[in-house]
């Protein structure tokens, strides 16, 4: 070989040591992004592209806002939270504006709405897997890139949150954060690196040294334009700034006590935190203390750790112009943070708050009840979470992460110890090996740090939190460390408290984790002495170096990340089975939001458009530029739609409805009162404002998941003020005799809420059946060793009986003591009361049935009780059912007998399910013999109405006129009945008719030739027909179709009445 050639081979060679990590890295990227687009197909059905979850669905609409207003986002959104309107700081981000402009770009400057859904649709799973740049750049610059290879090939490989956020369709901002956060932190510790290296300090500064000063400089200014752009994606990403705040406190401190100068770091503290304030006053929309607003807290906290960085650094050269010892800095350090602490307390106290409560909700294991009713913001480890997940704390934590995070846990541990124990002094090695003795009892003998939390009123967790600061604070003081190496160890403990305050931010932990695992295989290279970076070092690698990093690569990615593992013990071995990363990324889909859209269109084209009820002309522009205020002045013809918060954006994107509600949880508690109110005044007062502003609240959507115990029901439940009520109240569980399964046991005050009448009754009114759930009380022990009483089913495995008539069942209650009528499906324990303004207007044509969660539901209802799942509903369990409230209108009659209850009902027909109810109402005569009832159901004049001229196009439509009539009487000896049949307008019901409508009940005489005081001749009953004319019309004459029960249907009804009488 000629010296040419081998000069070419040399050359190639090196060339593949200096860039083999690019190629590979772009394989790792590209895996990645097909891991999580695997289901892109199921999320772009018909032409319409759907997403995940909910926030992703506002995200669209600040996406197609940004697309045709670009760069602008929405500053204030009167689309939502009616009637108040909304600035959802989260929204409406940097985020939205890239994914915009992307959009921009791919449709050449005018993208349809399909290529601005679809770019959105794939966002996630382009940062997604994005990420893996900067954990490769972080594990690069702690351990080498072989490492930082190797960390980005974990996060490749993790299920867990960090993938399922990744994933196509959950286009929400989340997985943005970590990639933004990723390159802040970067960013940071470059500016750190380079600061070190160049030593910036006072002198000069005021020398203008601009030679020795512009790489800090420069690396700082960008470290915190890093740190601002992160938070324009997610204002509350503020907290970045306190995790760096509290490693300048340790850096500064340890750099003093160990020799060395703190101006260095001070320095990148002051500038990047200025800058980074700067750049946040430009974002600032309202004077608020928010995190989750551009406001005050972002630009004020930055600030706040600039001047804290700059007086630790001056608090230094004042301890040396006056020879004070060092040790007694960090007593001074800690101090003055006491009284600065308390002086913001006194001061500004709603400042001090804000922070505090954010901080524990975001990191100290203190979220409040209402933010756990959102899944993602459950702890981690929650009992219900384990429960819910048929696991324990180490299967939930392996079937996430595998065996990564217990090796990333020794990795930071090993980080910290390390500079404690390599120059093997006696004082220094003792602190370690005490610090980890104390970990260790902190959790195997857990009783005495609970003890305290429980003494200072904290929970446990936050001890253990203390106690860990506390360690790490006590090692700087022992030895000087990297500034970047630190700097990861305290970024790594807030992302571990974060994740395990709250589900979510595990998608911040694993690019910790992987980061982690990069150290620690760069220690084990570093230990083999494997550092290959030329073909000479390559030759002299030996065979059990190979080997022995192999070994422990296998050891951390292989169960779990490569090869499933049992994570849980139900005896299913395939549920018990964990998932890989491109097993777990196959089973995400849209979810309920198909089930809803039906229903969403529906209302989109069959209601009049905000701004046009009842004939007004004030439509509001759906993508209109709104001014920002704190309450929006809604035209006349607004009005709000209620659900619960859950449904908010999807009814803002895919109805084009202004929802009451939103998943910010904005009108959270006034939707659960209004859902849960015990009757119709306690609801319509419930609404307040939502009701009295422009057309008020106009729809009620509610879907089985609300009405269901077993689902959303009990979420209500947390929001609700206006008594100090429980799930208890509403439902409690009752075992199978056996104690295998249980259901839920009704009462009768679940049976009263307003969505519940809504979803199982259609708002008529609802008798009680002679049904009993019977039940016997029993001991039982918890898991925990606890010893309960319990209801469970009686020895003889009846839990539910049936008996003859209501009465029946009322005295065999009364008689057992542990029993009850009614509870199990839709049979309350007493009557039900018919809603005078409410009437279904549509239903969805997707059913409940087709839900899995719903059909295991009924099923162990079934399972312990018998009762089958068609028996568990009246009607057809509808996944969507939307309602209308409305005036109604007002019917009157006189001449009646007094204190006599007086029914109404008519049949209504379902077209999407082919089914028909009756709507029955009650209502009593008074002293004077005059009736009133407001009914919500029209019989006639449909067609009439519509959105064009400000109404609903009615798709549930009654069939018949209303029959009204009053029982069987005894009248001056004989049997009598009053009774009519009316045709209803829609104009009454819907309010563009005003007055009442006044109706003549005639008497009759059901039967011939009968009197109470004996029998006629032949000794038999004979039923005539009602002399009644046809019925009362209230339209234009031409009659309404009617619906003919049968002359057999009719005799029973008749024999039953006199039965009853």
């Amino acid at each position: 070989m000629s010296d040419d050639q081998r000069q070419g081979s040399s050359s190639v060679v090196d060339l593949f040591f200096d860039w083999y990590h690019v190629p590979a890295l772009v394989l790792v990227v590209a895996a990645m992004l097909a891991i999580r687009l695997q289901q892109y197909g199921s999320f772009v059905r018909d032409g319409a592209v759907y997403f995940s979850g909910n926030d992703a669905w506002y995200h669209l609409r600040q996406v197609e806002y940004a697309v045709r207003h670009w760069p602008f986002t929405m500053s204030y959104d009167p689309w939502t939270n009616f009637p108040y309107g909304t600035n959802a700081a989260q929204f409406g981000t940097l985020y939205d504006q890239l994914v915009a402009t992307a959009a921009l770009v791919v449709g050449l400057g005018s993208p349809s709405s399909t290529t601005v859904a679809k770019t959105l649709l794939v966002a996630p799973a382009v940062f997604g897997a994005l990420i893996a740049i900067p954990v490769y750049a972080v594990g690069k610059r702690l351990a080498g890139r072989v490492a930082g290879l190797f960390g980005a090939t974990v996060l490749l490989l993790l299920p867990g949150q960090f993938l399922q956020r990744g994933l196509v369709g959950f286009a929400d901002h989340n997985i943005a954060e970590p990639f933004f956060q990723g390159l802040a932190v970067l960013g940071l510790m470059v500016a750190l690196a380079v600061s070190r290296r160049e030593t910036p300090v006072w002198e000069l500064v005021l020398d203008r040294d601009t030679d020795a000063l512009r790489r800090p400089l420069l690396w700082s200014a960008l470290a915190g334009v890093a740190v601002a752009v992160y938070m324009w994606v997610w204002p509350p990403g503020v907290l970045l700034v306190g995790v760096f705040g509290v490693y300048l406190v340790y850096q500064l401190t340890s750099d003093y006590v160990t020799g060395d100068s703190p101006e260095p770091v001070a320095f990148v503290g002051v500038v990047s935190m200025v800058v980074a304030a700067l750049l946040m006053l430009v974002q600032f929309e309202e004077g608020t203390l928010s995190p989750t607003d551009f406001g005050f807290l972002q630009p004020l906290l930055a600030f706040g750790v600039a001047a804290g960085a700059a007086f630790m650094a001056g608090l230094a050269r004042l301890f040396d112009r006056r020879d004070l010892d060092r040790t007694y800095y960090p007593v001074a350090v800690v101090g003055l943070i006491g009284v600065v602490a308390g002086v913001v307390a006194v001061a500004l106290p709603s400042l001090f708050d804000s922070i505090a409560s954010d901080a524990l909700s975001f990191i100290g294991f203190s979220s409040g009840a209402g933010l756990r009713t959102i899944s993602e913001a459950q702890p981690y480890l929650s009992p219900s979470a384990l429960q819910q997940n048929a696991m324990t704390a180490t299967g939930r934590i392996m079937s996430d992460y595998g065996f990564t995070l217990f090796t990333g846990v020794v990795a930071v541990i090993w980080l910290v110890a390390k500079p404690l124990v390599r120059d093997g002094e006696t004082e220094r090695v003792g602190y370690a090996v005490g610090s980890l003795a104390l970990l260790g009892l902190l959790f195997l003998v857990p009783g005495p740090f609970r003890a305290v939390g429980d003494a200072v009123g904290v929970v446990s967790e936050l001890v253990g939190v203390a106690l860990v600061a506390a360690i790490l604070f006590g090692a700087v003081l022992q030895t000087n460390y990297d500034a970047e190496k630190l700097l990861f160890v305290i970024w790594a403990a807030f992302m571990t408290s974060a994740a395990f305050t709250q589900i979510r931010f595990h998608y911040y932990l694993a690019p910790v984790v992987a980061v982690a695992n990069a150290y620690l295989v760069g220690q084990i290279l570093s230990y083999l002495d494997l550092r290959v970076s030329s073909v000479a070092a390559l030759r002299d690698i030996q065979g059990y170096q190979v080997l022995a990093v192999l070994a422990a690569a296998m050891l951390i990615v292989t169960p779990v990340l490569l090869v499933p593992m049992g994570v849980r013990n139900t005896g299913n071995p395939q549920f018990d089975q964990s998932q890989t990363a491109w097993e777990s990324a196959q089973s995400t889909g849209p979810g309920a939001v198909t089930e809803w859209d039906g229903s969403l269109q529906w209302m989109e084209s069959n209601t009049p458009a905000p701004g046009t009820l009842g004939g007004a002309d004030n439509e509001m522009e759906y993508y209109g530029s709104y001014d920002l205020t704190n309450d929006y002045d809604y035209p006349a013809g607004a009005y709000g739609v209620q659900s619960w918060w859950d449904y908010g954006h999807w009814i803002t994107v895919r109805g084009e409805r202004i929802p009451n509600a939103n998943p910010f949880q904005q009108g959270a508690t006034d939707a659960a009162n209004y859902l849960l109110a015990p009757n119709e005044s306690t609801a319509q007062d419930a609404l307040g404002e939502r009701d009295a502003e422009a057309g008020g609240t106009r729809y009620v959507m509610v879907d089985w998941q609300m009405a269901h115990p077993q689902s959303k029901f009990s979420a209500p439940v947390v929001f609700y003020d206006q008594s100090n009520v429980s799930s208890s109240d509403f439902y409690n569980p009752v075992y199978a005799s056996n104690l295998r399964g249980n259901f839920y046991l009704r009462s009768q005050r679940y049976y009263e809420s307003l969505m519940v009448r809504l979803y199982a009754y259609h708002g008529s009114a609802m008798e009680p059946e002679p049904v009993v759930v019977d039940w016997e009380q029993r001991r039982a022990q918890t898991q925990s060793g606890e010893t309960i009483t319990i209801r469970a089913g009686p020895q003889d495995g009846r839990i539910v009986r049936q008996f003859e008539n209501v009465s029946a069942a009322q005295e065999y209650v009364a008689e057992d003591g542990t029993a009850q009528v009614g509870g199990i499906g839709h049979y309350p324990a007493e009557r039900v009361p018919a809603l005078e303004h409410y009437r279904l207007v549509q239903v969805s044509e997707s059913s409940a049935n087709a839900s899995s969660s719903y059909q295991s539901a009924t099923r162990r209802t079934f399972a312990v009780t018998g009762v089958p799942p068609s028996a568990q509903t009246l009607y057809e369990p509808s996944f969507v059912k939307s309602f209308e409230k409305v005036p109604g209108a007002t019917v009157t009659a006189s001449g009646l007998p007094a204190n006599v209850t007086v029914r109404a009902s008519v049949p209504v027909r379902v077209p999407t399910t082919n089914e028909t109810f009756r709507y029955t109402q009650e209502a009593r005569t008074t002293e004077d013999g005059e009736l009133s009832m407001t009914l919500p159901y029209a019989t006639t004049g449909y067609d009439e109405y519509g959105p064009s001229n400000g109404y609903t196009n009615v798709s549930v439509r009654a069939v018949g006129p209303y029959t009204i009539q009053s029982p069987l009487l005894n009248d001056n000896g004989s049997l009598a009945q009053y009774q009519t049949e009316v045709q209803i307008d829609e104009g009454r019901v819907n309010g563009d008719v005003d007055g009442a409508r006044n109706v003549t009940l005639e008497r009759t005489n059901p039967f011939q030739n009968l009197s109470l005081g004996g029998g006629n001749e032949s000794g038999s009953l004979e039923p005539v027909e009602p002399v009644t004319a046809s019925a009362d019309d209230d339209s234009d004459g031409t009659p309404s179709p009617t619906v003919d029960d049968g002359p057999a249907t009719q005799r029973a009804l008749t024999a039953a009445a006199v039965a009853r009488n």
